[in-house]
């Protein structure tokens, strides 16, 4: 059994493999409903990570800095995914959480206007009531590079090339979809209830004028 101390002070003892969610489902139903992520040993985590070792936890919600981030980086992730099922021939950039709100970049033929974006939010919503469970997989640089040399996604197997020799690589997957994150993200798509596309901009790759122009939402 591995002993786990809460922010109250009490601990808990859960076996190996226990999850994060599980131990907040037996809290109370509601701690593990308002939970975006969790904090273990100073580390943010996902709700659905296994236990490993003994430590201190703190369940952190949308109030919190890092809940929002991981609950807006999720929120990215869902737009990306509707891009890519309104037009398969999307590019995948970067898509990170930032300070009120989210973006994602994307290389594509279509030239989105703000006319796209109630087509877009629309299946944006529909992944939401899919509630796909975001599952997270580390997995090798060899086979990193072939999963998205295989998608076409040139942006992702740049940013692994460039990645240091011994850093971790994880992908997270929600339905069809799967992109190179670092994570952590909410549990399910489900989790995700209000989204607004409110514009959209070029952005050169990388912040770098001398790389291609990429369509930002």
């Amino acid at each position: 059994m591995l002993a786990v101390k809460l922010k109250d002070g009490n601990i808990k003892q859960v076996e190996e493999g226990t999850t994060f969610l599980d131990v907040a489902e037996s809290i109370s139903p509601r701690l593990a409903k308002n939970s975006m992520a969790a904090l273990f040993n100073n580390q943010l985590v996902d709700l659905t990570a296994p236990i490993t070792e003994n430590g201190e936890l703190e369940f952190i919600d949308f109030d919190h800095d890092n809940g929002r981030k991981v609950y807006r980086h999720s929120s990215a992730h869902i737009l990306a995914q509707a891009v890519k099922r309104l037009w398969p021939d999307t590019k995948l950039a970067i898509g990170p959480a930032i300070d009120k709100g989210f973006y994602y970049d994307f290389d594509t033929e279509h030239i989105f206007s703000p006319e796209d974006f109630a087509l877009i939010e629309a299946e944006m919503e529909k992944i939401i009531k899919e509630n796909h469970r975001i599952e997270r997989r580390e997995i090798s640089r060899e086979e990193a590079l072939k999963l998205f040399r295989e998608k076409g996604e040139i942006y992702k197997v740049e940013l692994i090339e460039d990645l240091p020799e011994d850093a971790v690589i994880s992908i997270y997957t929600q339905g069809e979809f799967t992109d190179l994150c670092a994570g952590p993200h909410v549990p399910a798509t489900g989790k995700v209830k209000n989204i607004k596309c409110m514009s959209v901009a070029g952005a050169y790759w990388r912040g770098n004028e001398k790389n291609k122009m990429l369509q930002r939402i």
